[in-house]
């Protein structure tokens, strides 16, 4: 099975910044690395997200052209 290298490399991050005994020098560096990876996320999402409206209102023009067809 594939290693999941970003979720374990998240996860030290997320351990770090709760990490009692961490530096905070150590913490703000992970909180600022959780956050870049945060909009990077954000940003693939947005750029590879289908927009649902459109697709409604093709699958709303194929339902009522079904129905006149049928009449």
């Amino acid at each position: 099975m594939k290693n999941n290298k970003l979720g374990s490399y998240v996860t030290k991050l997320m351990t770090t910044i709760v990490d009692k005994e961490s530096d905070n020098f150590v913490k703000d560096l992970a909180w600022s690395e959780l956050k870049r990876l945060n909009a990077d996320v954000e940003e693939f999402l947005r750029k590879y997200s289908k927009d649902d409206s459109e697709e409604r209102k093709v699958t709303e023009k194929q339902l009522l052209q079904e129905d006149k067809d049928a009449e």
